[in-house]
């Protein structure tokens, strides 16, 4: 299935006009900016979690490639920094010709669900008060995020 047929038959199923003709496509899960672009063969799905607190940096990067690990807290997912801004992602490929439209909405819904579960750690580690004890940074941080 080619990406601007997949949008097509997305859009139907949301009762939404999209447009796959520009090669990617946002939409709004739950709130949460999710996009959707052609990569070949691939369907890139992806979404931005936010900036990093600087005094929690460390223990952040930690616990996002802890995360990474097996997708033990990423449900599929990767999490990387965006060397541009620094600002943390969430991005998934999925193979288009795999893919059909309830499978579509279950990984979208999946997907969604740890973006946002990840932009709110950030947002509350961002308000804690600064760390002043590195003895945490050296511990395997997966912040209760198994979504395996």
């Amino acid at each position: 299935m080619e990406y601007s047929d997949i949008i097509k038959i997305l859009g139907e199923r949301l009762g939404l006009e999209l447009d796959g003709t520009d090669g990617a496509v946002g939409l709004e899960i739950d709130g949460k900016l999710v996009i959707l672009q052609d990569a070949n063969d691939l369907l890139l799905i992806r979404g931005e979690i936010g900036d990093v607190p600087p005094d929690k940096a460390e223990r952040l990067y930690r616990a996002a490639l802890d995360a990474n690990y097996l997708y033990q807290g990423t449900g599929g997912a990767t999490i990387a920094r965006n060397p541009n801004d620094g600002k943390l992602h969430l991005h998934k490929y999925n193979w288009m010709n795999r893919l059909d439209a309830d499978q579509l909405l279950d990984t979208l819904d999946r997907f969604a669900d740890v973006l946002e579960a990840w932009q709110k750690m950030v947002a509350d580690m961002a308000m804690a008060l600064p760390e002043t004890d590195d003895s945490s940074a050296s511990e395997s941080h997966n912040l209760g995020m198994d979504f395996v």
